[in-house]
Order: C-alpha cells, then sequence, then structure tokens
C-alpha cells in the first residue's frame, strides 16, 4: 500500500446519513436496513452536525429505562413482566419512537478529508477509540466516510465491501404496515433488533 493514499481512494461515497430531528426508531431502522452500525447526522445543506452508531442508541435507551450497564440487555429481558406495570421493554420502546438522534448522537465528531492519508485516519480511530470517520469536503459537506474496516482491507491489499444505500436522509422515514417486510413499523409498537449484543457494544 502506497504511505500516501488518500481516504478518498477507499471511502464510502453517497454515504447514508440521517438527521438530529428524526427519530431514534428511524435511525436504527436505516442502520439495519443498510447493514452500517452508524450514520453520519447533516443538516439540510448537508453538512457535518454529528455521528450517531448503535452504542449511543443503546446508551440513549438504557437512560431512559434506568439502566445503565452492559447487561441492560438482559436486564430489559428479565424485568418485562406484565405484573411489574411498564416494562422496561414498553419504556425503551417509547424512547425509540419519540426521542431524537440530536439527543444521542455524538456532536463535533472528528473528522477527515479526502486527501488525508490512510495512516493518519488510522492514528484518529486509534486515538479516539473510534469506529469510523466521516470525510468532508472544505465547506464541511460530507462526501463520505471510512471506516476500520476499509483501511483494514487496504493494508492487506484486499478490496472493501461496500455497504448501504445510496440515498440521502429523509425527513421522516416511511411507516411500515403490519406484516410488511422484515422491518417494524410505528403501528406496531415494537422496537427492532438493532445488532447481536457483541456488535453493539464493540460498536464494529
Amino acid at each position: 500500500m502506497d504511505d500516501r493514499m488518500g481516504v478518498g481512494q477507499i471511502m464510502t461515497k453517497n454515504v447514508v446519513t440521517t438527521t438530529e430531528v428524526s427519530t431514534l426508531l428511524e435511525a436504527a431502522l436505516r442502520m439495519r436496513e443498510n447493514h452500517v452500525s452508524g450514520l453520519p447526522v447533516v443538516d439540510a445543506n448537508g453538512h457535518l452536525t454529528g455521528v450517531v452508531s448503535e452504542v449511543d442508541l443503546v446508551r440513549g435507551l438504557h437512560a431512559a429505562a434506568g439502566v445503565m450497564s452492559p447487561r441492560g440487555i438482559l436486564d430489559l429481558l428479565l424485568e418485562s413482566a406484565p405484573e411489574r406495570g411498564p416494562t422496561l421493554m414498553e419504556v425503551c420502546q417509547h424512547r425509540l419512537r419519540n426521542g431524537r438522534v440530536g439527543d444521542v448522537m455524538t456532536r463535533r465528531p472528528t473528522t477527515v478529508e479526502a486527501d488525508t492519508t490512510i495512516h493518519e485516519a488510522a492514528r484518529l480511530m486509534h486515538l479516539n477509540k473510534i469506529s469510523r470517520l466521516p470525510v468532508v469536503d472544505d465547506k464541511g459537506q460530507v462526501i463520505g466516510i471510512v471506516t476500520r474496516m476499509d483501511i483494514l482491507a487496504a493494508v492487506a491489499g484486499a478490496p472493501s465491501t461496500p455497504r448501504g444505500a445510496l440515498q440521502p436522509a429523509p425527513q421522516a422515514a416511511k411507516v411500515r404496515k403490519p406484516g410488511a417486510g422484515k422491518g417494524v413499523g410505528h403501528e406496531t409498537g415494537k422496537a427492532p433488533l438493532l445488532a447481536s449484543e457483541q456488535r453493539v457494544y464493540g460498536d464494529l
């Protein structure tokens, strides 16, 4: 690998994004449907305002339910008994439907430009303990995203795997009808499965 290679050569372009006013449910569905574990958050002009990950969503749900430990998923299952009144699961479902991305996202995220070297991008990920870096232009607009897997693939000389759909974030997610598709809509009141617990807490 050429040490001067920039992230613009390996990044994913036309990134799947979300907005601060999107609900947590909408963000979770976009992650699941596009097979990604994090989304850049942009404003109406495409300028980056933050980043939200599966970990951010889960932490937001844990905080709403009063469960903050990594055992939270198990706690949700154990405490979801009808005789207890509103269950932790119900509290989390309400939070998913009504909470906003802006409440849980990371603001002022670390970013890179297309000509930032892969070595520098890897250093920033390691330094900040993050898994992805939004790539922005000189106006602060998102033009791509680079992940740890992209960098590992470049170092190994293997092509990176394309991820995500190529469309901007919607202002409001479409409501699914009961029984339609694999996703879960607002009518059902059921929270979507985000990912395996290992992926959620490892933020892969």
